[in-house]
């Protein structure tokens, strides 16, 4: 059986109350200036596991079309999950691109 983390769900914030590491509210600015990080490792992260993906897939391939391998049918699920993983990543972009564009479009 699979082991699944729980993570307790914290209390809402008390009205005038700052925890320590709290991230602003939605809408507001970070304090320090900067986006919010985790953000950018999201992304970081998405892109990782696409490639990892990608380089799997060819290798399964590869091997398929060498003869190493005759397993056609985890090959094709390689290639399945690596053709999701990229057009799911391609549309995150696409809307990030959107929003960006939006953004700029806004009057101050």
């Amino acid at each position: 059986m699979a082991n699944i983390d729980l993570h307790p769900v914290s209390q809402p914030p008390v009205a005038g109350s700052s925890p320590v590491g709290a991230k602003a509210p939605l809408g507001e600015p970070a304090k320090n200036g900067l986006a919010d990080p985790a953000f950018g490792r999201l992304l970081t992260e998405m892109l990782s596991a696409t490639n990892d993906l990608q380089i799997q897939a060819d290798q399964q391939s590869r091997a398929l079309l060498s003869g190493e391998s005759r397993n056609v049918h985890e090959t094709m699920i390689a290639l399945e999950k690596a053709n999701i993983s990229f057009r799911f990543l391609n549309q995150v972009r696409n809307k990030a691109i959107e929003a960006y564009r939006e953004i700029t479009r806004m009057q101050m």
